[in-house]
């Protein structure tokens, strides 16, 4: 396959993320994500376990991480793996990993990877990551702080990849466009259509239409498992809200009228990754004159990003003061529950799940528990039912901020935007990924595609327009 591009999915095409794909080309190869999928229910490594010193080889036994050759330390694999070829030992002149974006779905793996294999990752996500690495809540790493800024365009031999960023209010979201000198790619990350991500996704497109593509890899995320391919047959496609999707506009807005409607506490949280909520409910304390309140983890992320100190209150969970925190408290105002419980209508508190026990401070109290993103993501997580039992014995009401009476907001891109997204990229070829059920995302395309099985490599047949073993070639 010297002079044919192959194209491989070690992981990622079943599961919500996880996805890792390999694009090949001679003696090189560009990797697409290094994620892990996302199943709390089989959370093994849940970050409430202790992991072992060769963790690695215990994330490989359970097929947390794939099984691949040249990309993992020869001391992470030897005793368990004998026959998987380490880093050091793999004959290849260029490789390298392309993260687009922080989500650990995506990338939560790209820590295990061998010091010596490039990761590229945004240096705004460079900063997040290392903040979380701070005070503990990271990726489980055994490379040091050691990852790669991305150019807008970048080469791995004879593989050029083009980035788009979509969003630029947190990490930056990507999209990759992938080029061989045989074939012409796209990578979609997650597709994402609301806000300022509209007119930068239609750029791409733009683009994309322009190189007349042959293959996009594209996520599914919102084709669920409880979607009937029949049903899908009559999707029509369209980039607008319906079936009652709200804009992020009016999310916002009703995050404020929920707000200015309750007088007392009011408790969120959100994903501690995504700078763009901070953004949000930064906003929504102005406009509310509410004080936002942080917990020390999360306030250390949000001063490295935005250079700036915020308001912190320490949660009573310590069983010993962790040595970053005096760090925290001298740069942050700092706040006390006793201040807080005294005038609680002016007060807008963090809090996350590892702390949710904090909620027994502001029992029977006329309290609001927001969850917009935060964990548990929801009734699915095994997570979420202890969360609810700790909020209705408090006698806390409970809202979730992307659902009310008016609709829903979706942060993924809707399956009838997923369709129309890809008929608007024209590619020759789909290859639809990261989805719970690619069947029913494949009954609601009217383009040609593929469906792609893991661990097994391809060629583009451009006369078929197909994917096709490359062993068969």
């Amino acid at each position: 396959m010297k002079d044919k591009t192959t194209i491989t999915f070690h992981s990622g095409l079943d599961t919500i993320g996880g996805v890792v794909m390999e694009v090949r080309y001679g003696n090189d190869r560009a990797f697409f994500e290094a994620g892990t999928a996302y199943n709390p229910a089989f959370d093994i490594f849940d970050g409430k376990v202790n992991l072992r010193k060769n963790f690695i080889e215990d994330y490989l036994w359970i097929n947390e991480i794939p099984y691949i050759n040249g990309i993992y330390r020869k001391e992470d694999i030897q005793n368990r793996y004998p026959d998987l070829i380490c880093a050091k030992d793999f004959e290849i002149d260029h490789q390298a990993f392309f993260i687009t974006h922080l989500h650990l779905d995506h990338m939560r793996m790209m820590g295990m990877i061998d010091p010596s294999v490039t990761v590229y990752l945004s240096k705004p996500a460079q900063i997040i990551e290392k903040a979380l690495e701070d005070v503990g809540q990271g990726v489980e790493s055994i490379r040091g702080f050691h990852y790669t800024d991305m150019e807008d365009e970048m080469d791995v031999g004879k593989i050029h990849i083009r980035r788009f960023i979509l969003n630029d209010d947190s990490y930056q979201d990507y999209s990759f466009y992938i080029e061989t000198p045989d074939l012409k790619m796209h990578h979609t990350g997650d597709v994402f259509v609301y806000g300022k991500y509209e007119n930068n996704i239609l750029n791409e497109i733009k683009y994309l239409n322009e190189k007349k593509i042959d293959i996009l890899f594209c996520e599914g995320t919102r084709f669920f498992s409880n979607l009937r391919e029949e049903d899908m047959k009559e999707l029509i496609p369209s980039f607008r809200p319906k079936d009652k999707m709200i804009s992020f506009d009016r999310l916002k807005e009703r995050i404020i009228e929920t707000i200015n409607s309750h007088s007392g506490i009011i408790l969120f949280n959100y994903y501690e990754r995504e700078m763009s909520d901070v953004l949000l409910f930064n906003e929504v304390s102005s406009k509310t004159g509410r004080e936002l309140v942080y917990e020390p983890e999360s306030a250390h992320v949000v001063n490295e990003f935005f250079h700036t100190p915020v308001t912190v209150m320490v949660p009573d969970t310590y069983e010993e003061e962790p040595a970053y925190l005096g760090d925290i408290l001298s740069y942050n105002k700092v706040i006390t529950k006793q201040e807080v419980l005294k005038e609680p209508g002016k007060y807008l508190i963090q809090n996350t799940y590892p702390n949710i026990l904090e909620l027994f401070d502001y029992r029977n109290m006329n309290a609001l528990y927001l969850r917009h993103s935060g964990v548990p993501l929801g009734d699915y997580d095994p997570k979420y039912a202890n969360m609810m039992n700790i909020i209705k014995s408090c006698n806390i009401e409970y809202k979730e901020t992307y659902f009310g009476q008016d609709g829903y907001f979706s942060p993924h891109a809707e399956t009838w935007q997923i369709v129309a997204y890809i008929d608007m990229v024209k590619a020759k070829l789909t290859v639809p990924c990261h989805s719970n059920n690619r069947k029913a995302m494949e009954a609601a395309l009217k383009v040609p595609y593929f469906h792609a099985q893991e661990k097994i490599t391809y060629v583009y047949d451009r006369e078929n327009n197909t994917l096709k073993e490359a062993s068969h070639e």
